[in-house]
């Protein structure tokens, strides 16, 4: 019994010391996420640059309204087989750790490690303009397809994507995470 009151005890003190207060919130502990905005993308004399504003709601995603509704996404158009410039601006007010974009149904990783960079890469910046060539391969799905949309509720909506979706995963130092869509469409 004794050692049964003692491990709830043990238990109990370490759950009280290793949350947050709200006066550890209020001496400004980081709980930002990092920033991405600027967002530019360029292929074939096209170049479409995505507003801030709309590249923060762009952050949560963008959710349909009823079954199999098209949506329309700021993005610019291209064939199999060119190359897209993004580029995008990324900050945090501390500083970044790492910043990754991927597809992996186009096979296209590249990733940074700012807490161990190569060559002119800077250490833990608070700002950084992030670049990739991105090769659309010459099978790129390029009809709208009907994907499975779930809500967290775990509910159901079928909806028409024409769109290819690669992801801008930043990281800073605190391992706050901010993810960005960047969307492009194929014809």
């Amino acid at each position: 019994m004794n050692k049964i009151i003692n491990s709830i005890l043990i238990i109990l003190f370490f759950g009280l010391v290793a949350c947050e207060s709200a006066e550890d919130l209020s001496n400004k502990l980081d709980h930002q996420v990092p920033e991405c905005k600027s967002l530019t993308l360029s292929s074939n004399g096209q170049k479409v640059i995505v507003n801030d504003s709309i590249v923060n709601l762009l952050l949560w995603g963008v959710v349909p309204q009823i079954n199999l509704e098209t949506v329309v996404l700021p993005t610019i158009t291209v064939k199999a087989g060119v190359t897209i410039e993004i580029s995008v601006e990324i900050s945090d007010n501390v500083g970044l750790k790492t910043a990754g974009l991927s597809y992996s149904s186009w096979l296209f990783s590249k990733y940074i490690n700012f807490a161990n960079p190569e060559g002119d890469i800077p250490l833990n910046p608070s700002s950084y303009t992030f670049t990739a060539q991105v090769e659309v391969p010459e099978n790129a799905i390029a009809t709208p397809w009907l994907e499975n949309y779930y809500f967290n509720d775990g509910s159901l909506m079928k909806i028409t994507q024409s769109y290819h979706k690669l992801e801008l995963t930043v990281v800073d130092v605190n391992m706050n995470v901010r993810t960005t869509p960047i969307y492009v469409k194929v014809e």
